[in-house]
């Protein structure tokens, strides 16, 4: 019993959505101060971008299934079984979207809930294939799913400078650590036919990688009057030394070791929203 229901949690990349969840977690009860509540839409629509997120994560894993069957510690599983998991999420995640469009009752967040599985599916098939594209999209649904909750959710309010930097943050590390992620898959990528940035120019790619990791300082330093106690300079020089650890590994093509100092980078980015509020 141990053994699937671990393989069934590295498919579906429960970091990732660890991750999504502490950060919601943090900013519904340390930033907006709240007492948590069974019917609050802001716990329905968490839950809902979260098994949005599981969706894209399985179908990804189905587009990809011949192209990760090379890697390194794939896991095997059965494609039927699957795709009735990537429907299952599906269907739990649309019948907690529009549970807290009902709560709420918000016009906008039907179109949200409504494009995002299909923004998820025109990435797998279509657009993680093309040169930055991808990256982007997927930068944007990221940012995206962590506005929703908080933005459609009634009566919560969190300081308008913090939210700005957390989003920018979200889309910007993610931005960088997809890009990190293509090149790590250059060699598959280029079998399956995908164009991607590193498939097309890896030599370009690293020198754009390296020019947002060492203009992420900058992104940061933009937000320095709204925030200017130490907690926000210690983010800062973290974020340079990590950002300058990323260059040295792509330097030397260790593109493993960057996604994976990446992932970290926005792992410290995301928790450090807790102590942002003493300082803002």
């Amino acid at each position: 019993m141990t053994q699937p229901l671990t393989k069934f949690f590295k498919i579906i990349r429960w970091k990732n959505v660890l991750i999504y969840l502490t950060l919601e977690f943090l900013m519904y009860f340390v930033l907006a101060k709240k007492s948590f509540s069974p019917t609050d839409a802001w716990l329905f629509l968490t839950l809902s971008m979260t098994f949005f997120g599981i969706f894209g994560n399985l179908q990804n894993n189905i587009t990809d299934y011949e192209t990760d069957r090379q890697k390194k510690g794939f896991i095997e599983f059965n494609l039927t079984t699957y795709l009735i998991w990537t429907i299952i999420f599906l269907v739990l995640a649309f019948l907690f979207g529009f549970t807290g469009f009902y709560m709420s009752f918000k016009a906008n967040l039907l179109y949200a809930i409504i494009s995002i599985p299909v923004l998820l599916s025109l990435y797998n098939y279509f657009i993680k294939k093309v040169a930055l594209a991808g990256n982007l999209l997927i930068a944007f649904l990221t940012a995206f799913a962590i506005y929703v909750p908080v933005n459609f959710a009634k009566d919560i309010s969190i300081n308008s400078h913090i939210l700005e930097l957390l989003l920018a943050l979200a889309f910007w590390l993610t931005l960088i650590r997809e890009l990190a992620k293509d090149l790590e898959d250059l060699k598959y990528d280029h079998q399956a036919g995908y164009k991607t940035l590193p498939v097309l120019n890896e030599n370009l790619s690293c020198f754009l990688l390296i020019f947002l990791t060492l203009l992420t300082p900058a992104v940061l330093y933009y937000f320095k009057t709204h925030f200017s106690g130490i907690a926000f300079s210690i983010l800062l020089i973290v974020s340079t030394l990590i950002g300058l650890l990323g260059v040295y590994s792509i330097y030397k093509k260790q593109y493993e070791q960057t996604t994976k100092l990446y992932k970290l980078w926005m792992l410290i980015g995301i928790l450090s929203v807790i102590f942002l509020t003493s300082s803002s």
